[in-house]
């Protein structure tokens, strides 16, 4: 067993890796190698320096996809995927590929660990347990049909307007934000690197006092409204204007551990999706 760094194969080697290692999962992945590429290289934040893939010979048996990036204010070092073809499983190569991921953090001069796991897959949760990890967040899913929205009966005052956003905009509202955890693939460093994200926000005057991201699919990616202007429909008709302007059938959210959060969506008629997962971390 060879174990490579993922700049050293091809990118057909690093997708089949992939495509073995997730065959058997309880959530499939049907996307094609450019949008595999697309997607775990793009928002996800992987690079080919932080992966490393398991080589049979010349057959891929194995992966680790990693990313590095300042996370909430720490340089993290996140394990992106971690997948090995069923055949080769209990045989010491998801022990080898984390080993390579961990020393990679570590040479890099991370000062923490990072990862998603599904609940309910208990093998996984044992395994970075052992490694040192432990479950800090939880973050769940919800979505909300999009006609729900449209009949909403959102209305801003007169004295506010809402209007499209440039990027420099929206980014100028990161200071305000404050210390608040955002999901790894939908932070500030992450839209900027995403293609399909719009951004709307809802001024008085000049001022922003809300402000949100959002993909053409009606995936929520980032939704804000300044603490003193809450409460006053800003935020509902944020998202009943983005309901209007999207494609998908539905509106889906994402955030972890946020009561705030939870009770707005909830009172617009979201419901809670079955997949969820841990937000599981590991200092170095």
């Amino acid at each position: 067993m060879r174990y490579v760094n993922a700049q050293e194969v091809g990118r057909e080697k690093i997708y089949t890796a992939f495509q073995k290692g997730f065959s058997d999962y309880r959530i499939r992945f049907h996307m094609t190698q450019e949008e595999f590429f697309e997607r775990f290289f793009g928002s996800e934040g992987n690079e080919l320096s932080a992966s490393y893939v398991a080589l049979d010979g010349e057959n891929p048996v194995g992966l680790v996809l990693g990313g590095v990036k300042d996370f909430n204010g720490v340089k993290t070092m996140r394990c992106g995927t971690l997948c090995i073809a069923p055949a080769y499983r209990g045989k010491g190569v998801s022990d080898a590929l984390f080993s390579l991921h961990e020393r990679s953090a570590e040479e890099i001069g991370c000062r923490q660990m990072f990862l998603e796991v599904i609940k309910g897959n208990d093998r996984a949760i044992s395994f970075y347990e052992k490694k040192g990890y432990s479950r800090i967040y939880d973050l769940r899913y919800y979505a909300v049909d999009r006609r729900v929205l449209l009949e909403e009966k959102a209305r801003l005052s007169e004295e506010l307007t809402m209007r499209g956003m440039s990027i420099e905009e929206f980014f100028s509202v990161k200071e305000q934000v404050g210390e608040v955890h955002l999901n790894w693939q939908t932070d500030f460093q992450a839209m900027k690197i995403t293609e399909d994200i719009h951004y709307l926000g809802v001024y008085r005057k000049e001022r922003i006092i809300g402000a949100c991201a959002y993909r053409t699919s009606g995936k929520i990616c980032f939704i804000w409204v300044h603490k003193e202007e809450r409460l006053q429909g800003i935020g509902a008709s944020l998202l009943q204007e983005i309901a209007r302007k999207t494609l998908g059938e539905k509106i889906q959210m994402s955030f972890s551990n946020h009561m705030g959060l939870w009770g707005f969506v909830h009172r617009l008629g979201f419901r809670e999706e079955k997949l969820s997962q841990y937000e599981m971390v590991r200092l170095l």
